[in-house]
């Protein structure tokens, strides 16, 4: 297959490079990615400025690094690919979850939402990761998992597929919705020599109970989750709720 790679974690991440380094044994492998960590970037875009693009000496496949957001990687990466655009966009390995709530801040899932945007298949990839070595785990089970993901996506919708680290294992996967996932948000404030005020957010994720239909749910039972989204987010269960306050 001829295979778009991006992240949001930048070119450098551990996760894009072991991954791309072994899907090109068989694949073809084209990397764009930004230059420096973009996570919680969502779906951000870059209009009217430039973007650059830096092509990044690699043995193994083409490496770009860019100045744009993930979703920005996308869009550059089809440009590039343009007299052989790709079978399959890949976005990650993201060192963290995309678990329920996540997905409104993820670049990495944006990312593979963008590419169904341009109607081709895409797979966001995340896990929770616990030291470096378990990219080489993911990385494996991922791809030794590959024809089985390929058969459940689309070109109308990404997938996106939550792996637990070796540490937890995976017990089989689970086709599921989003569950509720929030943290416990706290700003770190400081001032500086000129009176000006940064605030910098950390927090860590609130035990919140979910249904058992959810990726939040089965991840915690230790399955690899897989949840197709699509672009259209309205809430169509809702419309005709509303369209009845309107007449009535």
């Amino acid at each position: 297959m001829n295979i778009l790679l991006v992240n949001d974690d930048g070119y450098k991440s551990i996760g894009i490079l072991s991954l791309a380094k072994k899907l090109s044994k068989n694949h073809k492998v084209t990397v764009v990615a930004p230059q420096k960590c973009s996570s919680g970037m969502s779906h951000a875009m870059t209009f009217n400025k430039p973007v650059t693009l830096q092509k990044i000496e690699n043995e193994f496949f083409d490496c770009y690094a860019t100045s744009g957001t993930p979703a920005d990687c996308v869009k550059i990466g089809l440009s590039l690919m343009a007299g052989n655009p790709p079978d399959l966009v890949i976005s990650g390995i993201n060192d963290q979850a995309n678990l329920g709530t996540d997905v409104a801040y993820s670049g990495t899932v944006s990312a593979a939402m963008e590419a169904s945007l341009e109607g081709l298949k895409a797979i966001a990839v995340s896990s929770e990761i616990e030291k470096e070595e378990d990219f080489e785990y993911v990385t494996n089970y991922f791809i030794e998992n590959l024809p089985f993901y390929l058969k459940l996506v689309s070109q109308t919708y990404c997938i996106s597929v939550n792996i637990n680290p070796p540490s937890i294992g995976n017990k089989g996967h689970k086709i599921v919705s989003l569950g509720v996932r929030k943290f416990c948000d706290i700003y770190l404030i400081r001032k500086d020599d000129n009176n000006l005020y940064s605030y910098t957010l950390i927090g860590h994720p609130i035990n919140i109970e979910n249904k058992e239909d959810t990726d939040v749910y089965w991840y915690n039972q230790g399955y690899t989750t897989i949840t197709p989204l699509f672009a259209d987010a309205s809430a169509k269960a809702r419309i005709s709720y509303l369209n009845s306050k309107i007449t009535n």
